[in-house]
C-alpha cells in the first residue's frame, strides 16, 4: 500500500526531550514487524534552516513523502530529532542517548520483531539499539562506524596549507556549518573502536560506496571523496568513510554499493530498494 505521509495520518506515540517516535497511519492489525525510519544528521539539519516557525528546534521529516508497506504486516514509524540547537551542553546529546532512549519507548510501546533503517547517524543508533531483544534488524545505511573524514580537523588543520582553493573552502563550510560540539557528532568522528562489545551484529546490515573505485552522479561528493582519499588517505561516499577489509576483519556485515554518493540517500528512488530487498515487506 502506497501512503502519503501527512499530518492527517500521523501520530505521536513517544515524547522525549531530544526526540519523538511517529506512527503513520493506524496500528497494523497484528502489527508482526514494525519498522522505524531513522534519518540523518545532516538532512535534518538542512530542514531545521529551511522551518520558519521554530527555529530553536532540529525537525526531521524526511520520510513524510512516500514509502509502501503491508498493513497488516508492518506498522511504520518515523524517529523525528527534536533536540535544541542552542543547548548549553551539547556533547549530552549522543547516540548512545538516542538508543538507550528509543529502547524504552519500545519496551513502552511493547513493540516486538522491530525492523530499524536507519540512514547515515540514523544508522549508528540503530546500531547501538541492536542489543534490545525487540530488535531483529537494523539496516544501516552509509553508517559512519568507520568515521567521518571531514571531522577530523586537527588533521586537516595541520595540512590547510597544502590544500587546494576548493579544498580550503570546503574545510571552511565544513567547520560553519557541521558543530562538532554535540555528542553524537564527537561518535561520529572517529566512529566504533568497540563495535562487537555495544552491538549485536548478527543483526545489522551495512552499507557504503567506494566513490574512488565508482564515482557517482554527484559531482561533488567526488569531489569530496577524491579529497578525503589524497589529503586524509580515506575512502568515502563523499562524507562517511569506507573500509571494506575492517569491516571483514572485524566481522561485519558490510554490502558494498556502486556510485552511490552520500547526498543520494533520503530520496525515494534510494530507499525503496532497500526497503523491499532488506526489509523484506510482504506484499
Amino acid at each position: 500500500m502506497l501512503r502519503n505521509l501527512d499530518a492527517k495520518n500521523m501520530k505521536v506515540v513517544y515524547q522525549h526531550a531530544f526526540f519523538k517516535l511517529i506512527r503513520v497511519g493506524e496500528e497494523g492489525k497484528n502489527n508482526l514487524e514494525p519498522i522505524i525510519f531513522i534519518e540523518g544528521q545532516m538532512g535534518c539539519f538542512t530542514q531545521y534552516l529551511e522551518n520558519k516557525y521554530n527555529k530553536n528546534v532540529n525537525t526531521c521529516y524526511q520520510y513524510r513523502k512516500y514509502f509502501e508497506y503491508d498493513d497488516e504486516i508492518n506498522t511504520p514509524y518515523i524517529f523525528l530529532y527534536n533536540y535544541p540547537i542552542n543547548s548549553k551542553d551539547k556533547s549530552l546529546i549522543t547516540n548512545a542517548l538516542f538508543a538507550k532512549a528509543l529502547m524504552v519507548a519500545l519496551e513502552l510501546l511493547k513493540l516486538e520483531n522491530v525492523t530499524i533503517m536507519g540512514i547515515s547517524n540514523g544508522g549508528m543508533i540503530g546500531t547501538l539499539a541492536s542489543v534490545s531483544e525487540r530488535v531483529s534488524k537494523v539496516i544501516a545505511i552509509h553508517t559512519p562506524i568507520f568515521g567521518v573524514p571531514l571531522l577530523q580537523r586537527e588533521k586537516l588543520e595541520s595540512i590547510k596549507k597544502d590544500m587546494y582553493l576548493p579544498e580550503k573552502v570546503i574545510y571552511h563550510l565544513s567547520k560553519l556549518y557541521i558543530n562538532d560540539n554535540f555528542g553524537f557528532m564527537q561518535e561520529n568522528k572517529n566512529g566504533f573502536n568497540n563495535i562487537q562489545d555495544i552491538s549485536n551484529l548478527d543483526k545489522i546490515i551495512f552499507t557504503n560506496s567506494d566513490l574512488i573505485k565508482e564515482e557517482s552522479k554527484n559531482k561533488v561528493a567526488n569531489y569530496l571523496a577524491y579529497m578525503n582519499y589524497f589529503l586524509l588517505g580515506l575512502r568515502s561516499d563523499g562524507i562517511v568513510t569506507f573500509d571494506k577489509e575492517r569491516a571483514q576483519k572485524e566481522g561485519i556485515n558490510y554490502i558494498e554499493e556502486k556510485g552511490i554518493s552520500h547526498f543520494e540517500l533520503g530520496t525515494k528512488k534510494y530507499t525503496t530498494p532497500y526497503y523491499e530487498k532488506l526489509v523484506r515487506v510482504k506484499k
